[in-house]
């Protein structure tokens, strides 16, 4: 198996700074050619709510509460 790249997602948003060194250091790795970045919009942050509102809904509902 051969692969030609890859795809990392953060736990949370990055800061602008904290963007800048994750990019210098993932920059550092052998083979690394190209790191680019994903800005975050409210988009995202309304899915993360409703992700988070369905699979609490579905918690109580396997556990038996209104």
């Amino acid at each position: 198996m051969s692969v030609k790249g890859m795809v990392v997602h953060f736990r949370r948003d990055l800061e602008d700074h904290e963007a800048e060194r994750m990019t210098a250091t993932l920059m550092m790795i052998k083979g690394v050619t190209k790191v680019s970045s994903v800005e975050a919009g409210y988009e995202d942050d309304l899915n993360r709510e409703r992700v988070k509102r369905e699979l609490l809904d579905k918690i109580h509902a396997l556990l038996g509460e209104d």
